[in-house]
């Protein structure tokens, strides 16, 4: 299946979910897997999505840094 994370493709295995496809993408991006936890996702309307949602084909997605207020 593939999924847009922040304007990059990436490929996902059937049946991933959303924490999955993030470990991916900042692998590629060489970043750190400890900031799965530091990570807020988003849909493309501004909805979050929780990190144990499953990936559906051609989803969008935004992720930020979550406020620390």
């Amino acid at each position: 299946m593939r999924l847009k994370i922040n304007r990059v493709i990436l490929e996902v295995f059937e049946g991933a979910e959303i924490q999955h496809a993030l470990l991916m993408y900042l692998t590629r991006r060489r970043m750190s897997t400890r900031l799965l936890d530091k990570l807020a996702v988003y849909d493309i309307w501004g909805h979050e999505i929780d990190l144990e949602a499953p990936v559906s084909e051609h989803r969008e997605i935004r992720i930020r840094f979550k406020d620390t207020k």
